[in-house]
C-alpha cells in the first residue's frame, strides 16, 4: 500500500512532527512519500530517512504531478487548504483530512469555510486532534459521519530518554547553559505569543530579578522579541537559542514551560515537558484546555481572557516560592504524561484508516 503524504508547510513544528512519527511508524508493507515545500523541514526528513519530494510550491499542480509521479493508493493531506487541493485533483483516490487547528475563518460563514464543507462528502475520513475542532467549525453539519479523534501522538518513555539520557552525557558545565527557571518552546509565530512571554518574564523579574528564562525556537518574530528583550532590559534574563535539534534537553533542565499561546491545535511541548515532570502554565486555548490541568500546573485564562498575564505571573511566583506546591504539581505532571502515552494506540488506529480506505476504494 503506497501512501502520499501531503504538507504545504516548509517549516517544522506540530504537525510535521505528527506526520514524521506517523511515517516512521508504519509497518513495512506501507510505503510513504512526503510532498513538501523546500525549506527547514527538509533537515529533520532527511535526518529521518523519510522518502520526499520537495517543491518549491505545493500548488495543485505539484500534486497532480506528484499523483502521476509516485500513483498513491490512499492521499493523506494535512490541513484545510492541501485537503481541498487534493480534491481538485483527483476524485478517485481516497483522500484523507488531517486537521490540527480550527483558525478564525473555520469558525464562521466565509468562501473558504463553505468550501471546504462542500468538499467534507469527498473526504474518506477526517481526522482531528480533539472534538473541539469539529464543534467550533462552522460546516461541522458537513463533518459529521467523517470524523476521527485521535489526539496528537505522543510517547512519553521516548521523549524523556532523548532529554535525560542526552543530558547525562554532557559536562556539568555544559548542563549548566541548558538550566532555566521558566521554558517557552515553540515556533517564533504569532499564535505561539512569544512577545507575552516575554512581558510574563519581565513582571516576574519584579520580584525574583534573578529569574532566569530561556526561548527555544526558530521563527518569524525572531529579532522582534529579541529587540523586546532588549528594550524591556532582559538580556540577563532571557537567552534565546532558536531553533534545536533536541528541545528536551532544556525541558528537562527547567523548571516551569510557560505557553502564553494564541492558538494551539493540541499543544504537545506543554505535554512533551510533563513527561519530565515539569508543571506547564498555559492559556485557555485549544488543546491545552484539555491537556493541562490544576494537578499538572494551571491554565491562566479565561473565556473572555484567554491569555491572563496576572495569573501567569501569580502562578510562576508560587511554584517558585513555594517547594511543595512544586512538589505536588511536578508528580502531578508526570503522572498526566503517562496518561497521555498513546502513542501505540494513536498508530494502530492510523493504520486501521488507511486499510479501511484502501479496501473501500478496491471494492468501488
Amino acid at each position: 500500500m503506497k501512501i502520499l503524504h501531503i504538507s504545504k508547510s516548509n517549516t517544522y513544528s506540530g504537525m510535521e512532527n505528527v506526520a514524521i512519527n506517523i511515517i516512521k511508524a508504519m509497518p513495512d508493507y506501507i510505503h510513504s512519500v512526503y510532498l513538501t515545500a523546500t525549506g527547514s523541514v527538509e533537515t529533520k526528513l532527511l535526518e529521518q530517512d523519510i522518502e520526499y519530494i520537495g517543491v518549491e510550491k505545493v500548488n495543485e499542480e505539484s500534486i497532480k504531478r506528484t499523483i502521476e509521479e509516485v500513483k498513491p493508493d490512499i492521499i493523506h493531506a494535512y490541513e484545510y487548504d492541501c485537503s481541498l487541493m487534493c480534491t481538485k485533483v483527483t476524485d478517485s483516490i481516497p483522500i484523507i483530512s488531517h486537521l490540527y487547528s480550527v483558525p478564525k475563518w473555520v469558525q464562521k460563514i466565509g468562501p473558504k469555510s463553505v468550501i471546504y464543507g462542500g468538499a467534507c462528502k469527498n473526504f474518506a475520513k477526517i481526522i482531528i486532534p480533539v472534538k473541539a475542532v469539529e464543534e467550533k467549525a462552522w460546516f461541522r453539519d458537513k463533518m459529521e459521519g467523517k470524523t476521527v479523534v485521535l489526539g496528537t501522538p505522543f510517547n512519553a518513555v521516548k521523549i524523556f530518554e532523548r532529554g535525560y539520557v542526552a543530558g547525562t552525557e554532557m559536562s556539568k558545565e555544559k548542563l549548566e547553559g541548558y538550566k532555566s527557571d521558566l521554558l517557552f518552546v515553540g515556533y517564533l509565530t504569532d499564535d505561539k505569543n512569544p512577545y507575552e512571554f516575554v512581558r510574563i518574564v519581565n513582571e516576574v523579574r519584579k520580584t525574583h530579578p534573578e529569574v532566569k528564562a530561556i526561548m527555544v525556537g526558530g521563527g518569524d518574530l525572531g529579532s522582534e522579541c529579541l529587540e523586546l528583550i532588549g528594550k524591556l532590559g532582559l538580556n540577563n534574563n532571557i537567552k534565546m537559542v532558536g531553533l534545536q535539534h533536541n528541545p528536551y534537553i532544556y525541558m528537562n533542565q527547567t523548571k516551569i514551560l510557560v505557553a502564553p499561546s494564541k492558538f494551539e491545535g493540541f499543544g504537545m511541548a506543554a505535554v512533551e515537558a510533563m513527561a519530565f515532570g515539569k508543571p506547564v502554565l498555559a492559556s485557555r486555548i485549544g488543546g491545552l484546555i484539555t491537556t493541562v490541568n490544576d494537578d499538572c500546573g494551571k491554565i491562566c485564562g479565561s473565556s473572555k481572557k484567554p491569555v491572563d498575564r496576572e495569573a501567569f505571573v501569580e502562578n510562576i511566583c508560587e511554584l517558585l516560592d513555594n517547594s511543595e506546591i512544586y512538589r505536588m504539581k511536578s508528580e502531578g505532571a508526570r503522572k498526566r504524561a503517562k496518561d497521555l502515552n498513546n502513542f501505540d494506540t494513536y498508530m494502530e488506529e492510523v493504520l486501521k484508516i488507511y486499510e479501511e480506505a484502501y479496501k473501500t476504494a478496491r471494492e468501488n
